[in-house]
């Protein structure tokens, strides 16, 4: 039987961690804890992938491709009652210093995930998140 899954990572997350940037040691005390199982949705790494592809080239977006399966688990859900979930996250219009904005798609997914598997979002990204994380309406776990 398959762990449980302790954490869902955010696309942002694992290239501060490929990068070795400020926060990338949170994601490397995660992966040392024998009790944590991470996973990343599919719409998430792809992120990953064409932010390298697009920055380093195919090369290295097939090599942290491979590195994000390597550390993590990958999820695909794509059932009717996710895709609503995801849906309803997209829909929702969040207050960020008092200018009202939605998430993005990708976003959407890392959150609806976070939310059907009942765990932490581990994310850099202050500047979507903060007011989700302000609500509680998922948990949050900042890397920086």
């Amino acid at each position: 039987m398959a762990k449980k899954l302790t954490h869902i990572l955010d696309a942002n997350a694992l290239i501060v961690y490929f990068k070795g940037e400020d926060g990338h040691q949170f994601i490397a005390d995660l992966l040392r804890d024998e009790q944590n199982s991470l996973a990343i949705h599919v719409v998430n790494l792809c992120e990953v992938y064409y932010g390298y592809y697009r920055a380093d080239g195919q090369a290295q977006a097939d090599k942290a491709w491979s590195q994000v399966l390597e550390i993590s688990g990958l999820l695909r859900d794509t059932n009717e009652d996710f895709i609503k979930r995801v849906g309803r996250w997209k829909a929702r219009q969040w207050d960020r210093d008092g200018e009202s904005y939605y998430l993005s798609i990708a976003d959407a997914f890392a959150a609806a995930t976070a939310e059907e598997y009942a765990c932490p979002l581990v994310t850099s990204d202050r500047n979507d998140f903060s007011a989700v994380d302000k609500e509680k309406v998922i948990q949050i776990l900042w890397i920086r």
